[in-house]
């Protein structure tokens, strides 16, 4: 099943809630951040290993990227990526990547571990990413996880209330 998700007058922006998310990136309100307390205060293995997962997650959604950006229809290459370090009120966020079949996410634990969760709706893509998380050992800091089991809709919700700044067609 293809999925099918359009960015079109179909999916009206939610106003309240995209003033609710505009209000809550704009709070000065100081919240301490798990990856800070994970550099001064995690083992050595985490403070060597953190960087390192970090940055095969950003070489993943580079690839991942280079795949959603050759399909055809433009509605596929829907993308949302945010960047969670700068949300003042998300504590373990650091990055998410959205597309109408793959979510990718990376956070820090309380425990100061980071670690990458990701899911497949339907994804063209599954077997060159899976071959991506293996190929960068990352499948030891990562989880397949089912966030919604209508994911479609979720990602539509996001499409909705996300601000535009958030989304991009590759």
């Amino acid at each position: 099943m293809k999925a099918e998700i359009t960015r079109n007058s179909q999916i009206a922006k939610n106003e309240a809630a995209l003033e609710q998310i505009e209000a809550r990136l704009a709070s000065t309100k100081s919240i301490y951040k798990n990856h800070q307390r994970a550099k001064q205060y995690g083992t050595t293995s985490q403070k060597t290993m953190n960087p390192v997962i970090a940055d095969m997650y950003h070489v993943i959604v580079k690839l991942v990227k280079q795949l959603y950006s050759s399909l055809p229809d433009k509605d596929e290459r829907i993308v949302i990526e945010i960047n969670n370090e700068v949300d003042p009120t998300d504590s373990h966020g650091l990055f998410t990547l959205m597309t109408p079949s793959f979510f990718f996410y990376l956070e820090c634990s309380i425990t100061n571990q980071y670690r990458i969760e990701y899911l497949y709706h339907h994804c063209e893509f599954e077997r060159e990413i899976n071959a991506l998380i293996n190929k960068f050992a990352v499948r030891s800091y990562s989880t397949e996880v089912v966030k919604n089991p209508d994911y479609q809709t979720f990602f539509r919700n996001c499409l909705a209330c996300q601000p535009d700044r958030f989304i991009t067609h590759l």
